[in-house]
């Protein structure tokens, strides 16, 4: 292991994190045949601002038969609506990045599958179990075909030491109960009222 003396004392580092961040523009066309190459007005541009410039010149083109047919105004429209949509797009940012690529990922978003992907394949989660068990709160009929042959044993409850004049209140026994569901909801509801407490 060598020594800390033995390292260098000037220590440099680089981040290009800005530089990497900084739209590519276009301020140029160049020439095909060698001749002189054209330059942008009011430019450089970045893609989304050309885009943007490219589309509303199609669209007012298109559409000439809507709000054309005043001479010279036509003209003025033709360049000031794309210029206001470069200008736009110039400053609009979302989330910290240029409208198109921000609706890029909205499109690659919605067209991604809706669990996303395992190892490159689209997750499919496993189907959950529509068979829940089912809970019956009342006690069955006596002639009901589905009733047990004999009766459910009584819950057991737990006894409370009491008062003597109030044990003397109180039923002797309680009802039977069909599931334990039935035995909670019985010591949960206070018990009637006896015609001595009337």
């Amino acid at each position: 292991m060598s020594a800390p003396d033995d390292l260098d004392e000037d220590f440099v580092g680089r981040c290009y994190t800005k530089a990497r961040r900084a739209p590519l523009v276009h301020g140029v066309v160049r020439s095909v045949n060698g001749g002189p190459n054209f330059r942008l007005p009011f430019g450089p541009y970045t893609l989304t601002q050309l885009a943007a410039i490219v589309l509303s010149v199609a669209l007012l083109v298109l559409s000439r038969p809507l709000w054309g047919g005043h001479g010279l105004g036509d003209l003025l429209v033709l360049v000031l609506v794309p210029a206001g949509a470069a200008l736009a797009m110039r400053h609009l940012h979302i989330d910290g990045r240029n409208p198109a690529a921000a609706a890029a990922s909205v499109a690659v978003m919605l067209a991604s599958p809706r669990w996303g992907r395992v190892h490159g394949r689209p997750l499919r989660p496993a189907r959950t179990e529509r068979d829940a068990p089912r809970v019956t709160l009342a006690a069955p009929a006596a002639g009901d075909p589905l009733s047990p042959a004999r009766p459910p044993a009584p819950v057991p409850q737990r006894t409370r030491p009491a008062a003597p004049a109030a044990s003397a209140l109180r039923p002797a026994a309680p009802a039977p109960m069909a599931s334990g569901v039935q035995a909670l909801l019985a010591r949960r509801t206070p018990p009637a009222p006896t015609d001595l407490e009337k």
